[in-house]
């Protein structure tokens, strides 16, 4: 290959990397940027039960203290005891069922 034809394929390469390179800066999704988190704003806004309720300083109504502790050993005993079932063996089956 002549030197020539050699230094402007060169050329042509660096200029179409460079055109690559700023193709890459332009932003494309205007519309979608200006509206990105919306969804999870709205989702995160309806889950609020009573949005006046910042400014409420009284305490929430609920369990009595040795009713909530009961509650809380029961649930965490629920979860050392098996409940009588014992877990199910996972079995795979490979290969076909023609005993091959």
């Amino acid at each position: 290959m002549p030197n020539s034809l050699l230094m402007s394929l060169r050329r042509l390469a660096a200029l179409l990397l460079a055109l690559q390179l700023a193709a890459c800066t332009h932003g494309s999704t205007p519309q979608l940027d200006r509206r990105f988190g919306d969804a999870v704003r709205l989702a995160m806004a309806q889950q609020v039960r009573d949005p006046a309720s910042v400014g409420n300083r009284l305490p929430a109504d609920g369990l009595d203290g040795p009713s909530a502790h009961a509650v809380m050993q029961r649930y965490r005993a629920s979860f050392a005891e098996a409940n009588g079932q014992a877990p199910q063996p996972v079995q795979f089956m490979l290969g076909g069922g023609n005993g091959k």
